[in-house]
């Protein structure tokens, strides 16, 4: 039973993975649409210095993913470690497709994916990498806000500041609509799968 459990894990969080990678390929990354999180920094980052993604989020991620295996515990961390390897890949292999020129399709598609992947990742007691992660890690210290909460003030700061770098406030606003909508999913799937947190 433990290892079919184990199983589960790793082909949800690998979904997880996927869904991330989509999200960013067909609808985030040539809009530059930045609805915050390491997604949102590696996107704003990639623009600026043409850095490749795939090694932007990876490099943001793995100082907090030393942290959540600290504070969090090993089994926490290996998963997390698996996801913050395998999105990567994913943003590697996907292709990236023109979906829409649709600004707000594309921000509510985008965020209606990034927040199920993040929700997944959190039903199964792991984080995305991102500043799920980091949500978390405050979370363990500010226990009367939660989770939801911490996302969308970490990840709003990544929209505004998005928004001074690039200039374009229209895209930053299309950006905080997305950001909504993955809040909104994130609590829809943690609600609907009784994910205790505070």
């Amino acid at each position: 039973m433990k290892n079919r459990e184990l199983v589960k894990d790793y082909l949800l969080i690998t979904l997880s993975s996927l869904l991330m990678a989509v999200a960013v390929n067909f609808f985030f990354k040539e809009h530059t649409l930045a609805p915050g999180g390491i997604t949102g920094m590696s996107i704003v980052v990639n623009a600026i210095t043409g850095l490749p993604l795939e090694y932007v989020s990876f490099g943001i991620s793995g100082p907090l993913l030393i942290m959540g295996i600290i504070f969090l515990g090993k089994s926490f961390g290996i998963k997390t470690l698996y996801i913050t390897l395998t999105t990567p890949i994913f943003l590697k292999l996907i292709p990236q497709v023109h979906i829409t020129n649709n600004l707000l399709i594309a921000g509510i598609f985008g965020g209606l994916l990034v927040g199920t992947a993040i929700g997944i990742a959190l039903t199964r007691e792991c984080a995305t990498g991102g500043t799920d992660l980091l949500a978390m890690l405050i979370n363990k210290v500010i226990k009367f806000l939660k989770l939801p909460v911490i996302l969308f003030l970490l990840d709003g700061t990544v929209v505004v500041a998005s928004g001074f770098i690039s200039k374009n406030y229209m895209v930053s606003i299309y950006s905080l609509l997305s950001l909504l909508v993955i809040v909104k999913s994130v609590s829809f799937i943690t609600t609907k799968f009784k994910l205790n947190f505070n």
